[in-house]
């Protein structure tokens, strides 16, 4: 259902000077074993200089092959994608997401609280698209994207989980909680509209959502049980404002 969008961002994280500090020492090791050799056995004595050098050689090889590392951990795809972030909006993806979810509900369940995932579809954007075209339909969803980011809280997390759906995780919040943040969201999304150059003219798109919802509980052991029961929550919401449409035009 949630499709990743966009390429990530490549981040570069902070430098792991450990395995550079290992090698530095033993670079420094080496030197002072040669060192104290030519001390000890003089230049001309060249069968114990050529084993210290030898040994010595083989010590560093193995000291790098043993301490190696990326400097930038986290640089290389697949390793560690907390730092991608969806080129369009700018919120982090679909595994940032993921991630979180199971962070969280396991730290609510150890506390003993809750916590909730509210889903949100961004209403006839396929309908933008074929109307104004795919930039304005971009600009739905970056004002969209900014109106959540607009309404979490500062320790809430959103992200874009497919092309025209997002996801918040509200942590400590229950069914009251769920419904003031989409009370909050859509009277800001009500408010201001998108901003799209369409023919030579900036035009207004008013953008409405569709949200579901779960509240993590006792009963849920796995995180993914909070998504599902959130999915379902939407595709009833979806299903209900698609009957609401029909009884609409046939009025």
């Amino acid at each position: 259902m949630f499709e990743r969008k966009g390429r990530p961002r490549e981040s570069r994280g902070p430098i792991n000077w450990t395995p550079l500090l290992l090698r530095l020492l033993t670079l420094a090791w080496a030197g002072a074993i040669i060192s104290a050799l030519f001390s000890e056995f003089g230049r001309t004595q060249h069968l114990p200089s050529l084993l210290a050098a030898g040994m010595t050689g083989l010590l560093v090889a193995v000291a790098f092959v043993v301490t190696h590392d990326d400097p930038y951990p986290g640089r290389r795809g697949g390793e560690d994608e907390d730092g991608e972030n969806d080129l369009l909006t700018d919120l982090p993806t679909f595994q940032h997401f993921a991630r979180r979810l199971t962070d969280e509900h396991h730290r609510a369940r150890r506390s003993g609280r809750t916590m909730a995932v509210v889903l949100i579809d961004v209403n006839n954007l396929t309908a933008v698209n074929r109307e104004y075209g795919v930039r304005a339909g971009d600009e739905v969803l970056r004002h969209v994207a900014r109106a959540i980011e607009a309404t979490k809280r500062f320790n809430d997390v959103v992200a874009r989980l497919g092309d025209d759906e997002f996801g918040v995780i509200l942590l400590e919040t229950g069914e009251e909680g769920i419904d003031a943040f989409i009370e909050r969201l859509e009277d800001r999304l009500a408010r201001d509209s998108a901003l799209a150059e369409v023919g030579g003219r900036s035009i207004s798109l008013w953008a409405g959502v569709c949200t579901g919802s779960a509240v993590s509980g006792p009963s849920m052991a796995r995180p993914e049980t909070v998504l599902e029961e959130a999915m379902k929550s939407l595709e009833q919401a979806k299903q209900d404002r698609e009957r609401r449409r029909r009884m609409w035009l046939s009025a």
